[in-house]
């Protein structure tokens, strides 16, 4: 059997998530680094961001990450 790596759309798979990490740099040109937490709905980690920069207002760069769930499946003969 051939199997195949695909988006593990199944009711019992882990939720997709959306995160956000500062990627504003400082003098030294070191990464601030803060992360949001895990969400499964996008707009509260784009509120993390928000959130961020109002505290940081110089903090205007932000890298964007989604994980979502992948299972490995038969998919017929190799």
């Amino acid at each position: 059997m051939k199997w195949a790596l695909r988006p593990d759309t199944e009711p019992d798979a882990p939720q997709v998530t959306h995160r956000f990490r500062c990627i504003a740099l400082d003098d030294f040109d070191d990464e601030c680094g803060a992360c949001s937490a895990a969400f499964a709905d996008p707009g509260r980690a784009q509120e993390w961001a928000f959130g961020h920069w109002r505290a940081n207002p110089d903090h205007t760069g932000f890298a964007g990450t989604v994980e979502r769930p992948w299972v490995m499946w038969m998919d017929g003969p190799a």
